[in-house]
């Protein structure tokens, strides 16, 4: 991954992150909320996907730093990822590369972005513009990876087959945009059934993981 400057990973203005953070924790503590922020959420990303990679310098080491850290630290050995708000593919791609033998699917709601994720796909890396719970057809799997995205708990638990595991990260912490608090997270895994197995912090990013009780994936 490509160095990135303190200049270069400055956060989004303070307006976006509040909005982004409101919003977020809506979606946690009630999920029926995703109806209404789809909309909105999509067509944000939709007007951001040109230049989205320079702007947040998607596949540098501090945008993905939360998720680096937690799969050194996690015992992880996928067969099977779904990355979800993918984006432009930049965590997709890069757990692709740390799991030689995984199959990897992103998703994301924004079509524009999945178009630019496709132009970089290959192998055993797909992209597709849709949810969650449309990727458990695909799935079960053994890894489910949020970077900066909000997360459907009821959705996620069922994605993940027994003994798998599900990572939220956030790329700067509480003062990334659609952050989820470790309180709501813990909260909401916990009411779908999933136990925490461990949370950290990566440079300015923090995350928290869970897995389903049930055989080891590995």
């Amino acid at each position: 991954m490509e160095p990135t400057t303190v200049e270069e990973r400055k956060p989004p203005p303070l307006a976006i992150r509040i909005v982004g953070r409101v919003l977020t924790e809506a979606v946690a503590r009630v999920p029926g909320a995703w109806r209404v922020v789809r909309g909105p959420m999509r067509r944000y990303f939709e007007r951001l996907a040109a230049g989205w990679d320079e702007r947040v310098q998607a596949g540098g080491e501090q945008h993905l730093a939360p998720v680096v850290d937690a799969v050194e630290r996690l015992d992880l050995s996928p067969r099977r990822i779904l990355d979800v708000g993918t984006g432009t593919g930049a965590a997709a791609l890069w757990l692709a590369r740390r799991f030689e033998q995984a199959d990897v699917l992103g998703v994301d709601v924004a079509a524009e972005m999945i178009e630019r994720a496709r132009a970089k796909a290959a192998g055993r890396v797909r992209f597709e513009v849709a949810e969650v719970h449309a990727a458990v057809a695909d799935g079960p799997f053994d890894l489910v990876v949020h970077l900066n995205c909000p997360v459907l708990f009821d959705d996620v638990a069922a994605a993940l087959d027994e003994g798998g595991t599900v990572l939220v990260a956030a790329t700067s912490g509480a003062r990334t945009p659609f952050y989820t608090s470790h309180g709501a997270l813990r909260r909401g895994f916990r009411r779908v059934g999933l136990d925490v197995v461990g949370e950290g912090r990566a440079g300015a990013g923090t995350w928290l993981a869970a897995r389903r009780p049930g055989a080891d994936p590995s």
